[in-house]
């Protein structure tokens, strides 16, 4: 696995290296050799965040922990991820067994370019505040069902995902609610 070393307001010494590329490289054993890592190490005023992500054939694992003792942190990112990948595997070797299909669809969180800000600020309408859209993304979308899709997004720790409907084709939205449910918005046409 190929781990890439991100850092934000931390410097990155050999021995933080050796320590990410120890503790999360013992995350091999789980996933395909051709796996990609990313990591990134932010340093805050009173505690440290780590960020890991690995785009797999359907889905992207995401985890983002945060605590006062770097290596905490990165002890917390290991296990997360590790019941990630878990959950990841159990999910296709279950669809397997249940006869579904299994193809290789590019990750659903891959993406394709990122613009600068200023391409993107709305001009203001005559009389109303102006509409700035500070940042823009775009990614493919893969078809797969509702369930999926909540698992994908309870994986990146968004709080809804855009999907194709695997049966319809039809662009869809699910999202959590303030009780802890989930809600899915349906396109017509």
């Amino acid at each position: 696995m190929d781990i890439k070393i991100k850092t934000k307001n931390l410097s990155l010494t050999d021995r933080v290296q050796d320590m990410v590329d120890d503790k999360l490289g013992r995350l091999e054993k789980f996933l395909p050799e051709d796996a990609d890592a990313t990591v990134t190490l932010k340093g805050k005023k009173n505690y440290v965040k780590v960020e890991m992500t690995i785009p797999m054939k359907r889905y992207t694992l995401r985890v983002e922990e945060e605590d006062r003792d770097l290596h905490n942190a990165i002890d917390k990112v290991q296990s997360v991820m590790e019941r990630q990948i878990r959950k990841y595997k159990t999910r296709l070797t279950n669809k397997k067994r249940k006869g579904e299909s299994h193809e290789v669809i590019e990750a659903p969180i891959e993406m394709i370019e990122q613009m600068d800000e200023d391409d993107f600020k709305a001009g203001a309408i005559e009389g109303e505040e102006k509409i700035e859209i500070v940042r823009n993304k775009r990614f493919v979308i893969s078809p797969m069902s509702a369930q999926e899709a909540c698992l994908q997004m309870d994986m990146l720790g968004h709080g809804f995902f855009v999907f194709e409907e695997e049966e319809s084709g039809e662009i869809c939205v699910v999202y959590r609610r303030t009780d802890g449910a989930y809600g899915l918005i349906e396109t017509a046409r």
